[in-house]
């Protein structure tokens, strides 16, 4: 049951946090695994089991290539998560520039819509795209205007890309982590304090977590779900639990 054995998976930002938990999870259940990253991961990659690819998902030529690569070593893929991104949170509107945003785009929104043009030629049908979007897709912050504008539009692109993709039964999923740790979430980062407080579970997310979600979403048992963008987040996106009543309250 959820076994992946002989399948083949590419992950872009594949070689820390989430994207990293992601392929461990994946290569344990039996998929060979390429992981892709700007700095050199190929230690990580021998100890998966499978390949790394040196990209930058911005760059468009380098993405398409290592779509190819993944498939000239691995064979047709069968999963392909489009993970890499960045938070650059903190600055309002009014305060971000016009270049801030576009590497915004160019990172956490064009690479996914990228990802979603290049993968499925070299996707074997029956297969599964897993875009990570965000709980900050539909929860407002302050200072977060330029993450969540693209993490709502990776959600939107995976509603489209998954009535596309049903010809050949590859199914689009996006995941919508709440705050995870990684290297992007510093400790004394103002987001953990927010998280600890007020989210019903009253904590950060572990990668691995994250992962298990991954894990449903990538196996072949999971064939009759697409289009969907499924909240992992400790029930930050639903409301407040009674501790926070009480904490808020004085209670």
């Amino acid at each position: 049951m959820f076994s992946l054995a002989g399948l083949n998976a590419l992950i872009t930002g594949g070689t820390a946090g989430i994207g990293l938990a992601t392929a461990r999870r994946f290569s344990a259940a039996g998929a060979r695994v390429a992981i892709v990253g700007r700095r050199n991961a190929a230690g990580l990659a021998v100890e998966l089991g499978g390949e790394f690819l040196r990209a930058d998902v911005s760059n468009e030529q380098q993405l398409r290539a290592c779509f190819a690569e993944a498939e000239a070593r691995l064979g047709k893929l069968d999963i392909v998560m489009n993970n890499a991104g960045f938070s650059n949170v903190g600055p309002t509107i009014a305060e971000q520039s016009a270049d801030e945003f576009q590497r915004a785009i160019d990172v956490n929104l064009k690479a996914v819509y990228n990802g979603l043009r290049f993968a499925p030629p070299h996707m074997n049908d029956g297969g599964s795209i897993i875009n990570t979007a965000s709980d900050a897709a539909t929860l407002a912050f302050p200072g977060y205007a330029q993450y969540s504008a693209t993490k709502a539009a990776v959600c939107g692109l995976t509603r489209v890309a998954a009535m596309e993709l049903v010809p050949r039964r590859i199914r689009v999923n996006a995941i919508c982590p709440g705050s995870v740790w990684s290297e992007m979430l510093d400790p004394d980062h103002p987001e953990v304090a927010v998280t600890e407080r007020l989210s019903p579970m009253g904590r950060v997310g572990e990668p691995e977590e994250i992962a298990a979600l991954c894990h449903f979403l990538a196996a072949p048992d999971c064939r009759y779900l697409t289009g969907q963008s499924i909240y992992v987040d400790g029930g930050n996106s639903v409301g407040f639990a009674q501790h926070t009543f009480d904490a808020l309250t004085g209670r």
